[in-house]
């Protein structure tokens, strides 16, 4: 664990700040939520990611998914991927396309073969739709292919992004 030396003061409902330094290098937004840990030695804070609940059976749908219908799907949280039936984009950071799709809350498909992960072998055609919970955007549900998508697999993507979205409003 790597000492920062900034030292806060707990106010009278129990709030600390987080300075801006350390929220900017770790890349914590304003509204997004942390989650807390606690042992003897003191109170630890992380992003929270309400995907990475889901993280088994996300994993699973993308494996059965190309294993029965050969889709190449991955599943981000804000960041990064976080599930995907490639390995090679595992864990790959989203570019500046795929926030872009975050931030305007569309959906968004190629028109020509391209690669969306940055140090990826992976191109083709991309149809990457929001995750959507109770008004949050949560992540991102893609698929590549090596030709243009046909509707029933936009339809299917629609289906997938229900099920995970569904099983999160729950919580």
């Amino acid at each position: 664990m790597k000492e920062t030396g900034i030292i806060r003061k707990i106010d009278e409902l129990g709030r600390i700040v987080l300075p801006k330094e350390i929220r900017k290098t770790l890349g914590i937004k304003d509204g997004e939520d942390l989650e807390i840990f606690v042992d003897n030695q003191g109170i630890y804070l992380q992003k929270h990611s309400r995907l990475l609940l889901f993280h088994d059976l996300v994993v699973k749908l993308c494996e059965l998914a190309h294993e029965e219908m050969n889709l190449n799907l991955f599943v981000t949280d804000r960041e990064k991927v976080i599930a995907s039936s490639m390995d090679s984009i595992s864990q790959h950071e989203l570019n500046s396309k795929l926030i872009k799709v975050l931030d305007e809350r569309n959906s968004y498909e190629s028109l020509v073969s391209e690669s969306l992960f940055e140090d990826s072998e992976i191109t083709g055609y991309f149809y990457v739709v929001p995750i959507l919970v109770s008004s949050d955007v949560v992540g991102l549900v893609g698929v590549v292919s090596d030709q243009p998508f046909l509707s029933y697999i936009k339809n299917f993507i629609q289906f997938f992004i229900k099920i995970i979205g569904n099983k999160i409003d729950i919580l």
